[in-house]
Order: C-alpha cells, then structure tokens, then sequence
C-alpha cells in the first residue's frame, strides 16, 4: 500500500490484489476436495454398514431356520444360500452364498458376499461375512 504526499492512503495495488485472490483461490479449492474426499469417505462407509447389516440378517436367518424342526424352515434356510436381490436404505443389493468345504464332520463353511448392483452391473464385494454352522438335521 502506497502512502500520498497529503497522508491518505491510495489503497491496494492491482497486483497486490491478484496476489491475494490467488491465495484466497488456492485455500478454497484445498477446503472443497478436502470435503469432497470425506464426502466419499463418508459414503463408502454408508454403504459398507448396510452391506454389514444385511450380511448379519443373513446369517441370523439362517441360523435361526436351521434351529426350527420343520422341513419347511429347513427349505427357506437353504433358500437362503442361493443369490437374492434386494432393495435395503436406498441401495440395490444382491446377495450370495458359497458354501465351502469344511475341515469339520457336522459343520458347514459359508462364505456370504454382498454386492452394489447398479445399472444390472455387479460392483464388489462391498462386504463378506464368512460363517461355519451345523449341518442341517
């Protein structure tokens, strides 16, 4: 800033302004991708929880199918293990389930896998849940 001969002051330059609304543009553009990076963070961890959630719902139902003695609990248990699409807190979801071989006489190994379903393409595993339960009765 420049000073006149009668003591008022002439302002700011034009390059010192330049010079300020270039730093000014650089914070702001750091600000906006710091937020947009945790906005996407924040996402991911969005859909990884419902991923979580259906993955628990999942295992819960059958297990609690198998504990039944009905042969019709028994059905929807093994309903269960084959792919399911579903529609949980606004994402397209499809579940399936492997079962694997198990070191273990009586015990069955089985692996859940969640995957986004978007525009009928496939995207994942979001999530995987790996469970060892009791062979059916």
């Amino acid at each position: 800033m420049r000073v006149r001969r009668h003591g008022r002051s002439s302002g700011f330059t034009l390059l010192e302004m330049m010079v300020a609304i270039g730093i000014l543009a650089v914070a702001s553009a750091a600000v906006f991708f710091s937020n947009s990076e945790a906005l996407q963070a924040q996402a991911r961890l969005e859909e990884q929880t419902v991923a979580q959630w259906v993955l628990a719902n999942q295992i819960a139902y059958y297990r609690l199918a198998q504990e039944m003695d009905t042969s019709a609990l028994h059905a929807m248990a093994n309903a269960s293990l084959s792919p399911q699409q579903m529609s949980v807190a606004g994402y397209e979801l499809e579940v399936t389930a492997n079962v694997l071989p198990s070191d273990f006489v009586g015990v069955r190994h089985i692996r859940w896998e969640v995957y986004r379903v978007i525009d009928r393409d496939r995207i994942g595993p979001i999530r995987t849940l790996t469970a060892w339960v009791r062979e059916p009765k």
